[in-house]
């Protein structure tokens, strides 16, 4: 799909997230030589997300920011649902009870490198630097365009087949929603749904 195809598939949503709050960035302003990440296969902005641990941390020192870092950015888990859930089990990084105290940013275009090859979802939603969102957004011409998305975001997170390794799970060990879109229609899920269950 040509470039203007991108955008008129993806700027609907992108301004309906800006118009929520979001601040938007294009994803090669979030590419290693930005300095927001220092290598296509990271998936976190790190800081961003370390600004995050401080500031809702006050009482963290270095040391515990490296290391609560370095928890959230590579944990020891063995596979996608236990990094996800692992995730939630560490310092403070979002604060639910003040949104304002957070950091929206999304992005579109945004390349990751995975084991086989680079995937480039759609849009991306970070909060304080972390992806919890992914979002395809399909053209209405194409034919059963919800389900071609879903079929994509579960290929980009390695659960079509995981044995191919056809995408780049990392991205989703934050997931919390996965959505497809075709202009003003969407489904969602998460990383443990089955296509059926968007």
């Amino acid at each position: 799909m040509a470039n203007d195809e991108y955008i008129k598939v993806e700027a609907p949503a992108l301004l309906q997230l800006q118009q929520l709050g979001w601040q938007y960035t294009q994803g090669a302003n979030l590419s290693p030589e930005s300095g927001e990440r220092t290598a296509l296969r990271e998936v976190v902005l790190i800081n961003r997300l370390n600004d995050a641990i401080k500031r809702l941390n006050p009482w963290i020192s270095e040391e515990n920011l490296r290391k609560a870092s370095r928890e959230i950015t590579h944990p020891l888990k063995t596979g996608l649902i236990e990094y996800n859930q692992h995730l939630w089990e560490t310092v403070t990084f979002i604060d639910t009870n003040n949104p304002d105290n957070n950091e929206f940013l999304c992005t579109n275009q945004f390349k990751v490198a995975g084991v086989n090859q680079n995937i480039i979802p759609d849009i991306v939603c970070f909060v304080n630097g972390i992806p919890l969102a992914v979002i395809e957004c399909k053209s209405p011409y194409i034919s059963d365009a919800i389900s071609e998305g879903i079929d994509q975001l579960r290929r980009y997170a390695n659960l079509r087949r995981p044995i191919d390794d056809e995408g780049a799970e990392r991205l989703f060990w934050y997931n919390q929603l996965m959505v497809s879109t075709s202009r003003d229609n969407a489904k969602s899920g998460t990383i443990s749904a089955q296509a059926q269950h968007y």
